[in-house]
């Protein structure tokens, strides 16, 4: 009996900084997949969007022409780092006063 892989593969564009892939969100997607013609955009026109790269964390802008089909699936986002909680120095309990 065989087994058949399906190769899973998803749109995204190749970041600037890092040349790592960066899926594009589904809004993206239907608006490549959209027609041209409608709405009167021209053939020559690419709609361009932000993107951030889940690896370098750098932000770009994008053209529509510029998504490609990438094999495998999208790497894990990894999340920013949360900033620590501000914490001031232990006065001892006694609060300074700018003077005026």
């Amino acid at each position: 009996m065989t087994l058949e892989m399906e190769r899973q593969s998803f749109l995204g564009v190749v970041c600037l900084h890092c040349k790592a892939p960066i899926p594009v969100p589904a809004i993206v997607q239907d608006l490549q997949m959209a027609p041209i013609q409608e709405a009167g955009v021209s053939i020559g026109k690419s709609a361009v969007f932000n993107l951030r790269c889940p690896c370098c964390h750098k932000e770009k802008p994008y053209r529509t022409r510029e998504i490609v089909n990438f094999e495998g699936t999208p790497g894990p986002v990894t999340p920013f780092a949360q900033p620590g909680t501000m914490r001031s120095f232990s006065t001892g309990g006694i609060a300074r006063i700018a003077k005026a």
